[in-house]
């Protein structure tokens, strides 16, 4: 009997033991199919955000403490000047191309078309260049530098409802640079401007001051 006892209670412990292995195999296959499709979700939601950008980062883009001055901050400089009366609003929305797309941002701004004064002869280097050592002499960083593909411009057009008004810019065919002036008060500014053989355009825009 003792014998029999010793094997039915042998047979009792090694069946539980086989029970428990295949449930903890069970729960770690669940456990590891849940870390997968969390995983698989959160590759989603970043290839999504990478891909349906909202917002330009100014995250890489040291603050300036230049002292400013008033809007529109860059007034044409010397030997360049607006063909026609630039576009000034206290508040509008424009789109900034980014390596992500199109960026719409809203603020004050300002629009113009430049060419050179009567008797000289239009440089776009020279129109680019001045730009760029006013903006970087104010603490501005180019953050964008080439074209836009037009699939990209359509994708926009029933918002960018500007395209064609003063200071317009041809993405498409021009090289458009996008530079950023960060502050600490957040009035952050952006420029971008693009040029061709007879003339450039340029485009500033400044958020409102953080209310404190």
């Amino acid at each position: 009997m003792k014998m029999k006892s010793k094997t039915v209670l042998m047979s009792f412990i090694l069946i539980s033991l086989l029970f428990a292995c295949n449930n903890s195999g069970k729960a770690d296959t669940s456990a590891e199919k849940s870390e997968v499709a969390n995983d698989t979700v959160l590759t989603a939601a970043k290839a999504t955000s990478a891909t349906l950008p909202d917002s330009i980062d100014l995250s890489k883009v040291p603050f300036s403490e230049k002292e400013l001055g008033a809007f529109p901050i860059f007034n044409p400089p010397a030997d360049l000047t607006p063909l026609n009366k630039p576009l000034t609003r206290d508040f509008d929305r424009l789109f900034f191309p980014t390596q992500k797309g199109m960026i719409p941002i809203e603020g004050k701004v300002y629009k113009a078309f430049i060419t050179s004064p009567t008797g000289k002869e239009w440089s776009l280097p020279f129109f680019e260049k001045s730009y760029k050592d006013l903006i970087t002499a104010a603490g501005g960083v180019l953050i964008f530098q080439g074209k836009v593909p037009q699939k990209e411009l359509d994708r926009i057009k029933d918002e960018a409802t500007y395209f064609g008004e003063e200071g317009s810019i041809d993405y498409t065919n021009n090289v458009v640079k996008v530079y950023a002036i960060r502050r600490k008060e957040g009035d952050h500014l952006f420029v971008q401007l693009s040029g061709y053989s007879a003339g450039g355009s340029i485009q500033i825009l400044q958020f409102p001051k953080e209310v404190k």
